[in-house]
């Protein structure tokens, strides 16, 4: 579904369909890594499904989302054990996000990733598609 921007007269005319998608990709992984980083988390089933819940319901609400999928990497989360301290925190390498944002021509698919060999939680653009026509 395309939706009219309201907020498109602020931003400069020449910007393209393309680039917005590529700018509001960004924004919500910028926007979910600040928010989410740092909450208490364990490797319990019932908690990693709340906050995956959590995450994505909460980034579709952003404008222009078409898709949030988040999973977690395992072995960066303690909470192993039922001692009831046994948590940890919600850090970037425990998390590998993909979002789908769809502006006016445009669909952009980015990433939030690891990368081990970088030692960095990279935020990164896998694709870009045009749709067609411009709208927005």
């Amino acid at each position: 579904m395309v939706f009219k921007d309201p907020a498109k007269r602020f931003f400069h005319p020449s910007i393209t369909d393309r680039e917005r998608a590529i700018f509001e990709a960004g924004i919500a992984l910028g926007a979910l890594y600040h928010q989410f980083i740092g909450i208490p988390i364990a490797r319990r089933k019932e908690v990693l499904q709340a906050v995956k819940d959590a995450i994505e319901k909460t980034m579709m609400l952003q404008p222009f989302r078409e898709k949030v999928e988040v999973s977690f990497n395992l072995d960066a989360i303690g909470g192993k054990t039922s001692n009831p301290y046994d948590y940890s925190l919600l850090k970037g390498e425990a998390m590998d996000v993909r979002v789908v944002v769809r502006y006016g021509s445009a669909r952009v698919k980015a990433r939030m990733l690891f990368v081990e060999d970088l030692n960095f939680n990279l935020m990164y653009i896998e694709d870009v598609e045009d749709l067609g026509a411009e709208q927005g």
